[in-house]
Order: C-alpha cells, then structure tokens, then sequence
C-alpha cells in the first residue's frame, strides 16, 4: 500500500473513530503540539534502541491526518486543550510519571467522553504511524513476509 492509500485509509478511520462524539464547536482552536508530543511519548516512550514517538514525528504526522474544520481536528484540540488545563504549565510541563497516571485514567474513561475517545484514537494513530516506521522496529523479533517468493514447504509446495 503506497503512502498516498495508507493516510487515505487512515483519514477514512478518523472519520470513523469520531463520528458520533459531541464535541463543542471550537473556532479555530490550535492543537497544542507540546501536549501532543507529550501525550504520544507516554503512550510509546521508546527505549532499547527504540526512540520515542516525538522522535519520529508522530504528534505532527497524527494533526496532518486532521484537516481543518473536522471532527477529528476538533477531538484533537479539545483534547489537548483538556491536557493543557490539567495543570498551569500543560502537560508537557508535568512529570513524565504524572502524565503517566493521566494517560491511565483516560484510558479507563468512558469512550463517548472526550478523554476517553481521545485516548483510544490517538493511541490507534501513534501506534500504527510509529510501527510503520523501520526506526521503530529495529532489533523487533519480527519476520518479514514470505511473499512474493510464496511460503516455504510444507505449505508452499517447492
């Protein structure tokens, strides 16, 4: 699958994610990028040769899937927003282990609230953005497609 067809595919699963979530009308609110990071490195923090998220890029490729004015735009800057507001400074601003406890809560949140929806479809993005990626999946016990060559004997048949 080409780059164009993946983000293709992948804006189509936003709009999917999001539909029917209330979320209140924001003008032209940013997504708070800090927070973002922030949030997609709690979520895949790297190490053992692995980097974090915001080493890839993922929070800025994640806000490109959301164009201005959709749905997804919009839970992205609510839930930033809701982020930021947890304490003076932002989220970035806390200590790695709060905003450890954070994510855990919006995890266990309901899904047609705002945290918890934001939590499961960003965390549907940064996974699936990060393991695309060779950097995220050096040293991985993963094995590489049998195709094209077909799949070794006893099924392949040579």
């Amino acid at each position: 699958m080409g780059d164009r067809s993946r983000r293709q595919a992948l804006a189509q699963l936003a709009a999917v994610a999001v539909a029917g979530l209330s979320i209140p009308a924001v003008s032209a609110q940013p997504v708070s990028r800090g927070a973002l990071e922030a949030y997609v490195d709690i979520l895949l923090p790297g190490g053992d040769g692995l980097p974090p998220a915001s080493g890839l890029g993922i929070a800025p490729e994640i806000e490109s899937l959301a164009p201005a004015g959709s749905v997804f735009r919009r839970l992205l800057s609510v839930g930033t927003d809701w982020l930021d507001g947890l304490q003076g400074g932002g989220f970035a601003a806390l200590p790695a282990s709060a905003q450890a406890q954070v994510v855990e809560w919006m995890a266990a949140a309901p899904y047609h609230e705002i945290p918890g929806r934001f939590y499961h479809v960003v965390r549907l993005f940064a996974a699936e953005l990060y393991y695309t990626r060779p950097e995220a999946r050096v040293g991985l016990p993963l094995e590489l497609a049998p195709q094209p060559a077909g799949y070794p004997p006893p099924w392949g048949g040579t």
